[in-house]
């Protein structure tokens, strides 16, 4: 069961993987299903998180290649913080996302300092304002973000391949083969579920309905015609006790 719904999760998020990236979905499907052995991620979690750092890049106007390198980037510095600072690539994606929302808090365990002057600078730097006078926009603001964040976290880039061979990465990439396993048996077997489904639903349910169901009110219509004739035969000898 665990494995068919890994494979039905996987499956969905390949639909909405295809939606969210269009023409570069393909490409970043590739990138997900080598994510085991270079960056300790299941297909699954690496097409997760690659979708939840393209909503942000959708919102600052990027698309097609442009669009896949941004997440695929960030998917990979998730990994490589990490394996750098010890922590899960769940955190380390978390911590990400949040900076691109704004909040500078939870990256800084990953030594990102963020500020509103240093997002304007890296916004200058991008050509994408004339000036730091003014505040930037949300959209602006998650480009300046992801590229200061790029900038700042140089000495972890690169962390989990250099250190793949050690223990801590060693799990995380068995961990994530076991994910990709139970995934490919659940697909293996669901078009198995999917027929003895249809077979229930279309002949089993069907049968029982026309030809069972019938049978059972007639029978509670007997049933309940012989409770009526022992009330009548019993019910009085019950009152006079004879």
């Amino acid at each position: 069961q665990g494995s068919i719904g890994a494979a039905s999760n996987l499956n969905e998020t390949m639909s909405k993987t295809r939606v969210i990236f269009g023409d570069a979905a393909d490409d970043v499907i590739a990138f997900a299903k080598s994510a085991g052995d270079s960056l300790g991620l299941s297909q699954q979690s690496a097409l997760d998180a690659s979708s939840t750092f393209a909503v942000f890049a959708q919102s600052a106007g990027l698309g097609g290649k442009e669009l896949s390198k941004f997440s695929g980037d960030l998917v990979t510095l998730s990994a490589d913080f990490a394996s750098f600072y010890n922590t899960s690539p769940e955190q380390a994606i978390t911590a990400i996302g949040a900076a691109l929302r704004g909040e500078s808090e939870p990256i800084r365990k990953y030594n990102i300092l963020l500020n509103d002057m240093t997002l304007r600078n890296r916004a200058l730097q991008l050509g994408i304002v004339k000036s730091t006078k003014k505040a930037l926009t949300p959209q602006q603001k998650v480009l300046a973000a992801q590229a200061e964040i790029m900038a700042q976290s140089s000495v972890a880039q690169g962390d989990f391949a250099r250190t793949s061979g050690g223990l801590a990465n060693q799990q995380r990439i068995l961990s994530a083969a076991m994910a990709n396993l139970s995934a490919d048996l659940g697909t293996a077997f669901m078009p198995i579920l999917q027929e003895a489904i249809g077979f229930v639903t279309g002949t089993v349910i069907p049968t029982f309905r026309n030809n069972f169901v019938p049978v059972i009110e007639k029978l509670k219509e007997v049933f309940t015609d012989v409770a009526d004739t022992v009330k009548k035969v019993v019910g009085p000898l019950i009152v006079t006790g004879k």
